[in-house]
């Protein structure tokens, strides 16, 4: 499975129903918010059918609805790329095997919000960014329309284990915090 699962498709609803009441605004067509929900929720049952007829995820990558924590005890972090649709995503790094040398993370949820959570000894470099929410990065935040704090660690440069980390939200919030 792709983003394309993930974003695209409540990106395409969000433009179906937006054309849908631009239409009855502008007296093209009868349109009203009951019509508006129940083609929202059908849409949104439709693609829940579809997605669960598709091959299941690679490791790490998820595209599900509500809460999702990776167990990643003793997992080897290299250059990993972890999604999520709806709910709550937590990214817990601080069981996870970060070797010698650049490892790269990437964690994304479509609508909800992300905690990372670093370990306290790691080298980081971070690129966090929301749609529309808010964005905390230790003791950095920014919220509203299209948040983003990129952040780096005074050590990165000469650290020999060291994170690049890259974490967005569509709407809704991204925190990074350390264990």
């Amino acid at each position: 499975m792709s983003r394309w699962n993930a974003e695209i498709v409540v990106a395409l609803a969000f433009i179906v129903i937006g054309v849908l009441l631009l239409a009855g605004n502008l007296g093209l067509m009868v349109f009203d918010w009951g019509m508006a929900w129940s083609l929202a929720l059908i849409f949104f049952g439709v693609w829940l059918v579809w997605r669960a007829f598709q091959p299941t995820p690679m490791p790490g990558m998820s595209y599900g609805v509500g809460s999702l924590r990776p167990r990643l005890a003793g997992k080897e972090i290299r250059d990993e790329n972890f999604s999520h649709s709806f709910g709550d995503f937590d990214l817990d790094l601080t069981t996870a095997t970060i070797p010698e040398g650049q490892a790269r993370v990437r964690a994304s949820i479509g609508l909800g919000d992300l905690t990372v959570i670093l370990p306290r000894d790691l080298a980081v470099r971070v690129y966090a960014s929301a749609g529309l929410g808010d964005v905390q990065v230790l003791d950095r935040e920014d919220d509203g329309i299209a948040p983003r704090i990129e952040f780096e660690s005074e050590d990165y440069a000469t650290a020999t284990r060291k994170l690049e980390l890259h974490a967005s939200a569509g709407v809704g919030g991204v925190k990074v915090i350390r264990d």
